[in-house]
């Protein structure tokens, strides 16, 4: 079993690092249990030499249209023989147990749960669990659902890139027979999923708070519980240097 993660950069270089060598250590931690993964990065800038400091494959693209440089992500990983295709971000964490149990090639995985991360919050979210499209992610896509669009499903100009790949799946699997969305929702814990919040930012991390907070929890001690402490310290330095967020 085959698994990519597809992660545009733009700039937030020590924050990109940090989430790079998180996601490394992800790909360590799957190939215990016979899941073999990688990661694509999508940049033109310094993170290109990031990601290829840390093992990663490289896309070269400037920063005009995020949906471009999504789709160009997954039709890397699509030709390199990923069997599932996940986008994350530059700025995010997520436990490796979440990618454990695939079901079959019929479901995409997403969950409900997500926390942003500030230097002194860390707020927990629960996101629409009763709308899989509008869940919290991140999305388990298999290459069936997007071989149909040569692996580009995203509008290429958009900023709104989980309901663009979402709307060009259905576009372009809508009369193949067996082919649709089916959700397979997995949340394991309310930590699974994290996004520090660095400018610059697609979503400001007020609205999220507005719409989807739970509760609020001090956030490195609460991510030290299902981190790596190295991690979690040099995020916390990363962080405190950061200006506040909007």
């Amino acid at each position: 079993m085959t698994l990519w993660f597809v992660t545009p950069a733009w700039k937030r270089y020590e924050m990109t690092a940090i989430c790079l060598e998180q996601r490394q250590r992800v790909i360590a931690e799957l190939a215990k249990h016979d899941i073999e993964a990688y990661q694509v990065v999508i940049a033109d800038d310094d993170n290109l030499d990031i990601a290829r400091s840390l093992g990663c494959a490289t896309v070269e693209r400037d920063n005009e249209m995020v949906g471009r440089k999504f789709n160009d992500g997954m039709e890397y990983a699509g030709a390199h023989g990923a069997q599932w295709i996940v986008p994350i971000g530059s700025d995010s964490w997520i436990d490796p147990a979440y990618f454990l149990d695939l079901q079959s090639n019929r479901y995409t995985r997403t969950s409900e749960s997500y926390c942003t991360v500030t230097a002194d919050s860390l707020a927990e979210l629960r996101v629409s669990p009763h709308r899989p499209d509008y869940s919290a992610g991140p999305f388990v896509f298999h290459r069936r659902l997007l071989k149909t669009s040569g692996f580009r499903p995203s509008d290429e100009d958009s900023d709104m890139v989980d309901t663009s790949i979402l709307k060009g799946i259905r576009k372009h699997t809508h009369t193949r027979r067996g082919l649709r969305l089916r959700w397979d929702l997995t949340t394991l814990h309310p930590f699974q999923y994290i996004g520090f919040r660095v400018a610059p930012m697609m979503t400001s991390n007020a609205y999220l708070r507005k719409r989807w907070l739970v509760r609020e929890h001090e956030p490195w001690s609460t991510l030290a519980k299902h981190y790596p402490a190295d991690l979690v310290g040099r995020a916390r330095e990363i962080m405190q240097n950061e200006p506040p967020t909007p």
